[in-house]
């Protein structure tokens, strides 16, 4: 037997809190595989007792000892590895539930290094002083025990229950526990007067993480994230909905509200680890109206953050009345697409493409307009990215294949010149449909020759599925196709792509024409490129020319085809062809 003054008498007590003296209050049975303690709850959670059989536990011999392992607190009772996850859990079953116990299992270590399994059941109390303690049995368990989680008492089963309301890897409230949680309180009196916002936190490509690093180390990301956020907005609701996506409830004014998103991604960007260093993206939704429902609430910061995906210049997106209207719009598209197909308010608009040595006109780009009897005119930027987004690009790009080969029905039968047309494809189209199969059957359907219709693709197509597109252009190629690269120069470009891939003409981005004037690199570079395709067979051509000056400088460095506003802007096929007779404009 242990008398329990050895471990907590008199002179072992605190000054800032009344504790009893245990000199006289019984005995403790010696060898048992757990015991009791006590410790603060929140701040440095310092122990402020523990019976002897948790000292032994721990392979120490005396209270200095224990205390000196665990540094004084309940965080080096538990394994390191463990700790972020079961503080989370026993604060998502105590303080955010209204229940005051918990249950969890975890690892600790003891003094020798050995490494052992425990469970712990302990009951969150308050005193009169104000003061909050966790009141805690621990037992030391099975290794076998410890994994098996289907093998638990009655009493056990029934706490462990209140687990399911928990994430099973950060231990961070659920979409349903979160959605219960944050319900209760904004319907107590308690938030009336708080502002309240949501963020949606989001890892880009978190997929490739887990396919390059393995899921490992994709599971310490995710729990590092979770922790981060729970560190940064103390005192939030904070959840993980699904995969990387975790939700935050936060009160605080906006200005503090952003400091902290800005915070955590600092924090995430600046890892130890380079594999764990990610550039998040969050979405933000301040709760004004608070007749608002909670799921539209959560669903506003998620649309903001997946608005800013794509971009590379900022980090988090505050959901408002523009983003509002473009959520609308991009709604109004998905629910039109099919009425606008078939209604034909699908257009084609022709923009010529010149020979630069001759000014002649030498082929049309057929690029795509909405013009909606409700809403007016829709630019590709209104549409593109949506159709793209909801995979229903596939139905725009086959539409634009067969009324280009009218328009040629209608050219050839008036008698008029003709000249090669290009249509631009998605590589979405690869995956969605058949393109190639059905450029080629409608082709075959109105008598359009082959080389009449040539295919353009963007560089950044290529970066995804690039095998298979790689093949299929081949195949077109050989068909008699013609095969141009899209927007060289957009993005991350290499002339590397015109030597593995077999194409035809290379197209130029429009962004050299427009840094062309105030970057005096600009012209050296654009030198360089149409070397560089010449010398591999491929074809330049510029886009975005928009002066004179422009044009003759294409033609001194040797660049065949030019396309932009100073030769024409888009129009409808009548209204192009009109436009080129009236400047005096030549067809090949």
């Amino acid at each position: 037997m242990y008398l329990i003054n050895r471990f907590l008498t008199k002179g072992y007590g605190y000054m800032d809190d009344q504790f009893f003296s245990t000199e006289h209050n019984g005995q403790i049975p010696k060898g048992l595989p757990g015991g009791f303690f006590i410790y603060e709850a929140g701040g440095s959670e310092r122990i402020v007792f523990a019976g002897p059989n948790v000292i032994e536990l721990y392979g120490c011999d005396s209270m200095e000892e224990f205390l000196e392992h665990t540094q004084s607190s309940f965080k080096g009772m538990v394994h390191p590895d463990d700790y972020d996850k079961i503080e989370n859990e026993i604060q998502a079953q105590t303080i955010y539930d209204n229940k005051r116990h918990d249950y969890v299992r975890y690892r600790i270590k003891t003094k020798q290094g050995e490494e052992r399994y425990v469970e712990d059941f302990g009951h969150l109390l308050h005193s009169v002083s104000g003061k909050s303690y966790y009141f805690v049995f621990i037992v030391d368990v099975d290794q076998n025990e410890f994994y098996n989680k289907n093998r638990n008492s009655a009493a056990e089963a029934q706490i462990l229950s209140g687990l399911q309301e928990t994430d099973p890897l950060t231990g961070l409230l659920n979409m349903s526990s979160f959605y219960q949680r944050v319900q209760g309180y904004l319907m107590s009196p308690a938030s009336w007067r708080e502002e309240i916002s949501f963020i949606h936190f989001d890892i880009p490509n978190f997929k490739l993480i887990n396919e390059r690093y393995g899921f490992s180390l994709g599971d310490e990301l995710l729990c590092d994230l979770g922790k981060t956020i729970k560190d940064i907005f103390q005192g939030a609701y904070v959840s993980r909905f699904s995969d990387d996506h975790f939700v935050v409830c936060t009160t605080g004014n906006r200005g503090s509200v952003v400091a902290k998103v800005e915070s955590v991604y600092k924090k995430m960007l600046l890892a130890e680890d380079v594999n764990k260093k990610v550039r998040l993206k969050a979405g933000i939704y301040y709760m004004d109206d608070r007749r608002s429902e909670l799921g539209l609430a959560c669903d506003h910061a998620r649309l903001a953050c997946n608005s800013i995906k794509g971009r590379h210049d900022v980090n988090f997106c505050v959901y408002d009345d523009m983003l509002r209207e473009t959520m609308r719009r991009q709604q109004y598209v998905i629910d039109h697409i099919d009425e606008a197909v078939e209604n034909g308010y699908i257009k084609v608009f022709y923009q010529p493409v010149i020979r630069v040595k001759t000014g002649k006109i030498c082929g049309y780009e057929a690029l795509v307009r909405w013009i909606d009897p409700k809403i007016g005119m829709l630019s590709p930027a209104d549409f593109i990215s949506t159709l793209e987004q909801y995979h229903l690009i596939h139905l725009v790009d086959t539409y634009i294949v067969k009324r280009v080969c009218e328009d040629y029905v209608a050219i050839t039968s008036a008698g008029q010149e003709i000249v090669p047309v290009s249509i631009n494809i998605s590589r979405l189209d690869f995956e969605l449909c058949d393109i190639f199969g059905i450029i080629e059957k409608t082709r075959e359907e109105y008598g359009m020759p082959r080389n009449m219709l040539d295919i353009e693709i963007t560089e950044s197509a290529l970066d995804q599925n690039g095998g298979f597109i790689k093949s299929e252009c081949d195949r077109m190629r050989e068909m008699g196709y013609s095969i141009w690269i899209d927007d060289f120069g957009s993005g991350y470009s290499s002339l590397n792509t015109v030597a593995e891939y077999n194409f035809d003409v290379l197209k130029l981005d429009m962004i050299f024409m427009r840094s062309f004037e105030r970057n005096t690199k600009t012209a050296r570079l654009m030198t360089y490129i149409m070397d560089g395709a010449r010398a591999m067979g491929v074809v330049p051509l510029c886009e975005g020319v928009e002066t004179k000056e422009q044009v003759e400088f294409l033609g001194k460095i040797g660049c065949e085809r030019a396309q932009g506003y100073y030769f024409g802007k888009p129009l409808p096929l009548e209204e192009a062809r009109a436009l080129a007779l009236e400047k005096g404009m030549e067809w090949e």
